[in-house]
């Protein structure tokens, strides 16, 4: 009798302190913060950061059929100044931005090997919007703001869960998100946790939406005079040049793409994009890149002279859609 009792309390003790975990994971359940345990009409009015490659590929899914979508934009986050609505009057297409977090050559290879796998998939235009350390990644990344559904990665649904799940445990997220949540308020000092704005994306073309030029509209030279912008980095920077960075991994994957372009009769134009570091695209990697593709299909801005000034950035990264708008009328020539 004692023994019963004694293993009744070790289960009573068990239940209390697993508590607090089993209403987390209920909550997380029914909150679906990453919207990955539920399909949903609408990807786009979420606060919480999403996974982009996983959200591009549900709303592919949801939408391909009625939308015809032929031809895509992938690569880095400067895919966002590569507007569709701008790119489809230089295509006969209709295009679909499918743009993956820090994206890679690996999570490319990826994405397409899963649209060649859809039937009746046509991949009339590519995009490709890359920068050194595009080419760096050869592998598919992970991690909830890499990763893509088992459906494109062949992994099971319950490991795909559990690295989501394990992730809303992180404190990082899960204090500003449990405060978020409750109180609705958005603690600006968790990075990577929030959108700064909503809606986040066009929910047709995917295409990325810019506040910030609507903020320098309203702020004009004030814009540039705010967070990591001041005197000393809005000086002129001198040029450098990128170290080496394809190997024979990547070199076989880049061939392996002509040959999907190939296949496919794809327009391919590889934009190798400006840079407010001044960091010059290491010439012996360019050549192998004209040698694979041909230099009717890679550009290469990364030193153009003509987009070194600071009004041509929303910040030291990313540069403006009127520098994607140019890049498009030059290789795809003036419509």
């Amino acid at each position: 009798m004692e023994k019963k009792h004694k293993l009744l309390t070790f289960y009573v003790k068990c239940l209390v302190i697993s508590l607090p975990v089993l209403l987390l994971v209920a909550f997380y359940a029914y909150k679906d913060p990453f919207m990955v345990l539920r399909s949903y009409a609408d990807y786009d009015h979420s606060w919480v950061v999403q996974d982009e490659g996983a959200v591009a590929w549900k709303k592919y899914k949801q939408q391909g059929r009625s939308c015809h979508y032929n031809s895509f934009v992938m690569g880095t986050s400067c895919t966002k100044a590569f507007p569709c609505s701008i790119w489809q009057r230089h295509i006969n297409g209709h295009p679909f931005r499918f743009f993956s977090n820090a994206e890679g050559l690996g999570d490319v290879s990826l994405k397409l090997e899963a649209l060649e796998g859809q039937p009746g998939q046509k991949i009339e235009n590519l995009l490709l919007v890359v920068e050194r350390s595009f080419f760096e990644k050869e592998s598919a990344q992970g991690g909830i703001m890499h990763l893509m559904p088992p459906e494109v990665t062949g992994k099971s649904w319950a490991s795909y869960q559990t690295e989501f799940l394990q992730s809303f445990f992180y404190p990082k997220f899960l204090v500003p998100y449990l405060k978020y949540a409750f109180t609705g308020y958005r603690d600006p000092k968790a990075s990577g946790v929030f959108y700064d704005n909503l809606p986040s994306r066009d929910r047709v073309t995917n295409e990325a939406l810019l506040p910030e030029e609507a903020e320098i509209k309203r702020l004009g030279e004030r814009y540039w005079q705010q967070g990591e912008w001041n005197s000393e980095s809005r000086k002129p920077r001198e040029t450098s040049l990128a170290p080496r960075v394809l190997g024979e991994r990547q070199i076989r994957m880049l061939a392996d793409l002509q040959n999907f372009c190939e296949r496919h009769h794809t327009n391919l134009k590889m934009v190798i994009g400006p840079n407010y570091q001044r960091e010059r695209f290491n010439p012996d990697d360019l050549d192998i890149l004209l040698h694979i593709f041909g230099p009717q299909c890679v550009y290469d801005y990364s030193h153009d002279d003509r987009f070194i000034d600071f009004h041509d950035y929303y910040d030291m990264s990313h540069y403006r859609a009127r520098v994607g708008e140019a890049i498009m009328k030059e290789i795809y020539g003036k419509r």
